[in-house]
């Protein structure tokens, strides 16, 4: 599903969007620069989502004709964030008319707007896509969140970090862009308030116990590098939806998971001395990209990857033996929306555009 969507969108407004302003005044009292606040709108089930003027001229020249949205659209329309929409030009446009219909005279977008709502005619700076899956037991995915903190290794990445017991980042302050894993469950739990859809719904929260959810976040530079920082790269081609989860699952294909601590003999027999002593320094538990120089130890990765052991993770000092492997994670089918919630308020599917 589309999680979160920051964007800059036609729409002709005729006073400036905000919620005040932050300002830096020097001490002669001059301002030395000013940000507009975001200002929030709540939709029916308490989601907000901020808006701002993004683009402004004087009247003459045509006035406020930009605005920059930022939320969880999805959440906004049906009150959470299980499941929900892949569709990001029907969120968007959906949206936009919303704002223009329950705040009318605040935006009067005129012809050109709309035309360029349904033609995906705005930029993003902002993309999250996620994608669900079931474990047997709420304790797998915790388990394996625990495991994968030391044995996994996320291509251009390196190990993640795991905070506050359950969600594992990887490259977590990146401005192009990073991946969190987490137990949905215990999130919905932690966060019970933020979800008030939910709170009478105990089906919808016991199909969350057990899914491990994945998280990607795009940026600007990240989703300008592929091509995908304007709507319209979104829409269906030639009849086909666009797969808006392509790219997250690209990135969990490429994490490498240690799956075995040894090696057969037959294998080891084919290392060099330096090499079998750096097996067996990782092995024990040591960090051989601290010890060993940068090609030999991408050599000696590169050798033994295709053994289940990937040097570049740790070796975890706990007990891996009710760890759910990452290829099983992989090879599952993704919890997409259950049948129960179609055609009913839990889920917003908002209509193809264009």
């Amino acid at each position: 599903m589309i999680d979160w969507i920051t964007a800059v969108v036609p729409c002709w407004h005729p006073e400036p969007i905000r919620d005040g302003c932050f300002m830096r005044v020097d001490s002669s009292g001059a301002v030395e620069w000013s940000s507009d606040r975001r200002l929030s709108l709540r939709g029916s089930h308490d989601s907000t989502v901020t808006i701002r003027t993004a683009t402004w001229m004087p009247m003459e020249d045509g006035g406020h004709t930009a605005v920059e949205i930022s939320g969880n659209l999805a959440k906004f329309f049906q009150g959470h964030n299980l499941f929900g929409s892949d569709n990001l030009p029907g969120l968007v446009f959906d949206f936009m008319r919303w704002l223009t219909l329950e705040h009318h005279g605040t935006v009067v977008p005129c012809a050109a707007d709309i035309n360029a709502w349904r033609t995906g005619a705005y930029t993003l700076h902002r993309v999250d896509v996620t994608d669900s899956f079931k474990l047997p037991s709420r304790g797998d995915v915790l388990a394996w969140l625990r495991a994968a903190e030391q044995t996994a290794h996320l291509s251009h990445r390196g190990r993640g970090q795991l905070v506050k017991g359950s969600t594992l980042y990887f490259g977590k302050n990146s401005r192009r862009w990073s991946l969190k894993l987490y137990a949905k469950g215990q999130e919905i739990e932690s966060n019970s308030s933020d979800q008030p859809a939910l709170a009478s719904l105990p089906q919808v929260r016991a199909w969350a116990d057990n899914v491990l959810r994945a998280e990607l976040v795009l940026r600007g530079m990240e989703l300008k590098r592929h091509q995908l920082e304007t709507g319209t790269a979104w829409l269906p081609l030639d009849g086909v939806p666009f797969d808006a989860v392509a790219m997250l699952r690209d990135k969990l294909g490429a994490m490498t998971m240690t799956t075995t601590r040894t090696l057969p003999d037959d294998v080891l027999d084919t290392l060099t001395s330096a090499q079998r002593t750096g097996y067996l320094a990782w092995v024990a538990g040591n960090d051989l990209r601290q010890s060993m120089p940068h090609r030999s130890f991408y050599r000696l990765r590169a050798k033994l990857l295709p053994h289940g052991i990937d040097i570049a993770t740790l070796q975890p000092s706990e007990d891996r033996s009710n760890v759910v492997p990452l290829v099983r994670v992989l090879e599952a089918v993704p919890a997409g929306v259950p049948d129960w919630a179609h055609e009913t308020p839990l889920f917003y599917e908002p209509r193809r555009v264009a």
